[in-house]
């Protein structure tokens, strides 16, 4: 498309004008700031090879608006949440299989009578709700503790900041 722009004589010819005017008008535009500026100093190649002693940033400490005692700190109040929700699912999980031992799998009764009542169901049915909720608290305190990290990844908070010898997953 551009060859096709360029044979012709109008378009060559407004081309070269656009080129000479802005020529001429740039030096103007720049002597008319009155200033020159010098050019830059040369910097050797060695000086461009080597890393700053310290990155930018890192004279603060701060990552996120917090510092690593803080993050530290709200990592480890996040991970003893989930631990505990963890525990208390654990013992009423063991509540439940105890309870469970407890009663006969087997209910016999006369053809066409009812099977007696047994003691334990509402009990098991109030167990079962509690370590339902108790599920979901796990669930919860574990997605909190995500979110967590996910704050701290946008917040480019280095890991050892957080992380401990063991993996929260």
């Amino acid at each position: 498309m551009l060859k096709r722009c360029w044979k012709t004589t109008r378009s060559r010819k407004c081309a070269v004008r656009a080129f000479v005017l802005l020529w001429l008008v740039v030096p103007l535009v720049s002597a008319a700031d009155g200033e020159i500026e010098p050019p830059p100093e040369s910097v050797s190649l060695d000086a461009l090879l080597t890393l700053p002693s310290a990155l930018p940033g890192e004279e603060s400490q701060q990552r996120g608006g917090l510092s690593r005692g803080e993050w530290n700190s709200k990592f480890a109040a996040a991970e003893a949440e989930v631990e505990a929700a963890k525990a208390d699912l654990d013992a009423s999980l063991d509540k439940l299989t105890e309870l469970m031992g407890k009663t006969s799998n087997w209910k016999i009764a006369a053809p066409g009578a009812q099977a007696a009542a047994d003691d334990g169901s509402p009990t098991n049915y109030g167990l079962k709700q509690e370590i339902r909720r108790k599920r979901e608290e796990v669930a919860r305190t574990e997605h909190k503790l995500i979110d967590l990290m996910v704050e701290a990844n946008l917040a480019d908070v280095p890991e050892d900041w957080y992380k401990k010898s063991k993996s929260p997953q």
